[in-house]
């Protein structure tokens, strides 16, 4: 079973924010109905976390696709400490299982079809895995300080993986071992130092997707090989 919790905020007008460069055909509308997209007729379960004014084409009281829960975070890491600890609080409460996979995702990524069965593969093939992101990043084949990387590359009967040291506040880990971390994703500041972190301080490690399940929306960075625009 993989929990969805989307991490979304207010932000219809801001299609196209001056902080980042967005591929053009970019909008946080078409990043969500992609989502719902491509977990129709799996097993996956979508809850919106909404932090704040819930944007119009978001329906509060969808009862099959998604549900949605609305609270104040008011800051980035407000929101993702208030999604932490809700995850506990469900786990607490039985409401998700120790073994079920959690999947902490940002609202600007566009995912491919069959993404959750190609997960559910994975987990299934290696034992003992610790956090998944589905974005092959692009920064690991273009930017200098990646010239030395190596990987170790795994293999599914459907997919090739690779470890990387790092990735961004969107990954799916099991329940469990996501509330062992609890606090190292609270206090640490910064996603590549909390990966970091997390690796020389308890042995996590990270696999990504070769080619992308899924990308950052971010011109330049998009998972490459697939043509996101068409998708």
């Amino acid at each position: 079973m993989i929990h969805i919790f989307y991490r979304h905020y207010q932000n219809d007008n801001l299609e196209h924010t001056t902080t980042r460069s967005r591929p053009d055909w970019f909008s946080y509308k078409t990043c969500f109905d992609n989502m719902l997209h491509t977990i129709k007729n799996t097993d996956a379960r979508l809850t919106v976390m909404m932090d704040g004014e819930v944007s119009q084409w978001i329906d509060v009281n969808s009862n099959t696709d998604y549900s949605v829960h609305q609270f104040d975070g008011g800051s980035d890491s407000a929101s993702a400490a208030y999604t932490y600890k809700y995850i506990q609080k469900l786990l607490t409460e039985s409401k998700i299982k120790k073994d079920d996979l959690i999947y902490v995702a940002e609202n600007d990524y566009l995912h491919i079809n069959g993404w959750v069965e190609e997960v559910e593969t994975l987990f299934t093939t290696y034992n003992g895995l610790h956090y998944v992101s589905l974005y092959d990043h692009n920064d690991k084949y273009i930017s200098s300080m990646y010239s030395d990387l190596t990987s170790k590359i795994f293999t599914t009967s459907t997919h090739h993986w690779r470890s990387t040291p790092s990735t961004c506040g969107t990954y799916i880990a099991r329940a469990e071992l996501l509330m062992d971390d609890l606090n190292d994703h609270l206090d640490v500041v910064g996603d590549h130092n909390k990966w970091i972190h997390l690796n020389h301080t308890k042995q996590r490690f990270i696999l990504t997707p070769i080619p992308g399940l899924s990308t950052h929306c971010m011109e330049g960075l998009l998972s490459p090989t697939i043509k996101w625009k068409e998708i």
